[in-house]
């Protein structure tokens, strides 16, 4: 999806928020032909939803525009009180907004910052977290885009607190959003709604399992050099893919192979596991 220029004339922190509702309502009303009905402004009880959509086989969804701080208990609070409605939720947070704890950009970028709220989305949303970008100096506004977030090759899991923010560190992998079409799913005991994006990993695992097909029948004296050997991880897959992807997500994946077919050597794997 191509940058989308949006024109307002407000220039205070509400003008990033209404950037972002008024893209999502205008380009998914227009665009996904599955829409019966949408609005802004929505009311569910005592709630108003930023976006409102209904599906033509009568899912409901809402959309949650986040651009300031908020904690995890209050996106709890307000996911479950639109399931208990039946309603599918969907959470997209401004990418240089104060509700992130440091700038997201649709890339590939190793050693970012996440705060709490970040991972708890990526958690729920089974390895995702949605964004949306606003320069307020151009008045544009990017379309939305996905992260997937994994352990960094420098840094652990262990959280990290400096002054009154707290943040984990984080390799980043972006993915496209080939379209408007949105859809509805449960998931870690949540209603979600979210768009047809590829997961991460499982896209990652099969470039990898190709690659490594390809590699061995055009190199066939590495076959058994490299087959069930620390070699083929170290010198063949780590050093195609680590500059996009680190080694955590990469090891991630080579299991997930390895699950299926034993294709490389279990010891193997975990050696370099140990090396996160």
């Amino acid at each position: 999806m191509d940058d989308l220029s949006i024109l307002l004339d407000k220039k205070s922190e509400s003008f990033y928020h209404k950037s972002i509702k008024q893209l999502i309502f205008k380009y998914v009303s227009e665009r996904n032909f599955n829409i019966a009905e949408s609005s802004t402004e929505k009311y569910v009880k005592n709630r108003r939803a930023d976006v409102y959509f209904k599906l033509k086989n009568g899912q409901e969804i809402v959309v949650e525009i986040q651009q300031s701080r908020i904690s995890i208990k209050e996106i709890v609070k307000r996911t479950k009180e639109y399931n208990q409605q039946k309603i599918y939720v969907l959470w997209i947070l401004h990418g240089k907004g104060k509700c992130v704890a440091s700038p997201k950009f649709p890339e590939h970028k190793k050693n970012v910052r996440i705060n709490p709220v970040e991972k708890f989305l990526h958690k729920i949303y089974g390895g995702r977290v949605y964004y949306v970008n606003v320069t307020h100096s151009k008045s544009k506004i990017s379309a939305p885009y996905a992260l997937h977030y994994s352990l960094s090759d420098k840094k652990t899991d262990k959280i990290i607190q400096s002054g009154f923010e707290y943040y984990y560190f984080r390799n980043s992998n972006f993915t496209f959003i080939p379209n408007w079409n949105l859809l509805c799913t449960n998931f870690n005991n949540f209603r979600i709604a979210r768009f047809y994006d590829k997961n991460v990993k499982n896209s990652l695992k099969n470039q990898i399992l190709s690659y490594i097909q390809i590699y061995l029948k055009e190199n066939p004296y590495d076959y058994k050099k490299y087959r069930k050997t620390k070699k083929l991880i170290k010198n063949v897959i780590i050093k195609e893919f680590k500059r996009n992807y680190g080694k955590p997500i990469i090891i991630d994946c080579i299991k997930l192979i390895n699950k299926k077919g034993k294709f490389l050597n279990e010891k193997a794997i975990q050696i370099y596991k140990k090396k996160r």
